[in-house]
Parts: structure tokens; C-alpha cells; sequence
């Protein structure tokens, strides 16, 4: 299994730093392997992106706002 190469935040629209979707290898570490998620970002997710995008760290650490 390969990561996808999907390289933009599902909330906000910005570049979420993913290691694995830059290389195309979970071989690197990548941030989010180091920090708790914000369970409310996870929740704003849009259903077609779970388990597609990453979140990029502000809105993994819940400091964006919801997009009203």
C-alpha cells in the first residue's frame, strides 16, 4: 500500500506537510506522528476525504475556525 498523493489540507485549503504524500513512502516520519489530533477537526472532515488527506497542523491542533 502506497500513500495518496493528496497534499492539501481537507479544512482549510493549505499545504498539509504530509512526508509520506511528498514521497510517496510511509518510510519517513512525518509531524502528525508526534502530536494528538484535535477530535473536533477530525469530526469537520468531509466524509469523501477520511482516511484520503491529511490535516495540515493548525486545524489538526483545532486552531483554525470552522468554516462557517
Amino acid at each position: 500500500m502506497n500513500p495518496l498523493p493528496h497534499l492539501v489540507c481537507p479544512l482549510c485549503g493549505g499545504s498539509n506537510d504530509c512526508r509520506a504524500a511528498q514521497t510517496g513512502s510511509f518510510e519517513p516520519r512525518c509531524w502528525c506522528a508526534d502530536v494528538v489530533i484535535d477530535p473536533d477537526a477530525l469530526a469537520r472532515v468531509p466524509a469523501a476525504e477520511h482516511n484520503r488527506a491529511c490535516l495540515c497542523r493548525c486545524c489538526a491542533s483545532g486552531d483554525s475556525a470552522p468554516p462557517e
